[in-house]
């Protein structure tokens, strides 16, 4: 049995597994006359995925969204392949063999690691934010439950201090101010500008334009160095200027680190990313058959984009790959169904809507600056909380 071995559990992850499950394995597993040569095991350490790019319109209240509309049931969506075809370990990923080839998991609950056998390896364990409201820090629990803070603490909040001048900022400052009017609201950009990932450097100025009409302060050049949470629930922090702010809600949402501190060094970049191949997706500090895909690995720009548009490219190396291995094993038929070639072309040019409320925004798509109309009718209104669900079912990926 030749295990691909699956980790990470989100965006990249799920798609990659139900990708391989519904067009790769059934071409794999044609050659052996119990259909038993490939199977997919997908580990993470939470049995549900997180729809994360709407968080920042979930923290808002339940009435607006409910808790569990952005989390899938990993098992439920999973549940209609075979135990031979799949299988799901809830569970985190410690450590890394190369020379073994096992994966070392700390399974949910245990008292011991379980060792994993992998034939082929998918990294796609992602990044992790500072704070559990825009990752999963392990179980979705601790995201729902800072969820549910939020949710008490913002409609008796005076002031409120947002750290972070990138899209998870931008949007929960618009969508606070939107839905709880007569706040003290401040954002700091930590750059010379908002949305300073964008090479378009209109779209920042617009997007304070708008903040300023909903009356967010945003302050440039300046960074939290140190912060003190008080029994009241009230946030000291302490600027890059010297200064010191004590509000009543303080947001964390600045950048991400990437989830590879398991893995081998050798395998990663100076960023600590999987070196990759960004059109085949193949590590390539690794040994033969380990792959990564997402914010784990080193093309990507740190979005849900570049996990989901790169599954399909991902999946042709791997049955690339192992139709090679098949072949050269004796007693092995020569030929399988043949898939497409696909390649990953990464998109150079800026591609963002930033939501500044429910009623438009700021945005921009090949380079080209898009009006506020343009995002209230594509991503404004709901957040693409409709696709929630989807991610788990791997909806977007029913067609190769």
């Amino acid at each position: 049995m030749h295990n691909i071995v699956i980790l990470g559990g989100n965006f990249a992850g799920v798609s990659t597994a139900h990708y391989l499950l519904r067009h790769v394995l059934p071409s794999l597993n044609s050659t052996n006359g119990d259909g038993s040569g490939y199977k997919v095991t997908l580990i993470s350490p939470s049995d549900h995925t997180f729809f994360m790019i709407a968080a920042p319109r979930v923290l808002i209240s339940a009435e607006v969204v409910p808790l569990d509309r952005p989390f899938g049931s990993i098992p439920d969506a999973f549940s209609h392949y075979t135990a031979s075809e799949f299988s799901f370990i809830k569970g985190e990923a410690v450590q890394v063999d190369e020379v073994a080839r096992t994966v070392s998991v700390r399974t949910t609950g245990g008292t011991t690691n379980t060792s994993v056998q992998y034939e082929s390896l998918v990294v796609a364990t992602g990044s992790r934010s500072s704070s559990p409201l825009w990752t999963l820090h392990g179980d979705p629990e601790h995201t729902t439950a800072a969820f549910r803070d939020m949710h008490n603490r913002l409609p008796k909040s005076k002031t409120i201090l947002i750290v972070g001048g990138g899209a998870s900022g931008v949007e929960t400052a618009g969508e606070i101010a939107h839905f709880y009017k007569q706040k003290d609201i401040t954002i700091l950009s930590g750059s010379t500008r908002l949305l300073p990932g964008l090479r378009h450097t209109g779209i920042g100025k617009s997007a304070e334009r708008q903040l300023e009409s909903l009356n967010v302060k945003t302050i440039h050049n300046a960074k939290v160095t140190s912060s003190t949470e008080f029994p009241d629930g009230t946030t000291s922090v302490k600027l890059s200027d010297g200064s010191t702010k004590t509000v009543d809600i303080y947001i964390d949402a600045t950048g991400r680190a990437p989830n590879t501190s398991f893995l081998p060094d050798s395998w990663l970049n100076d960023t600590k990313r999987v070196a990759t191949d960004v059109s085949t997706l193949r590590a390539t500090k690794a040994p033969d058959r380990i792959y990564s895909i997402g914010d784990a690995a080193s093309y990507s720009r740190g979005g849900v984009l570049d996990a989901k548009s790169a599954v399909p490219a991902l999946c042709y190396s791997i049955w690339s790959d192992l139709r090679k291995l098949d072949n050269g094993k004796e007693g092995r038929p020569a030929k399988t169904a043949i898939l497409k070639e696909k390649k990953y072309k990464q998109i150079q040019s800026d591609i963002q809507l930033v939501p500044i409320g429910p009623n438009g925004g700021v945005g921009v798509l090949f380079g080209w600056k898009v009006p506020s109309f343009f995002v209230w009718l594509v991503k404004s209104k709901t957040f693409f909380l409709q696709k929630a669900q989807g991610l788990a079912t791997g909806e977007e990926f029913l067609k190769p």
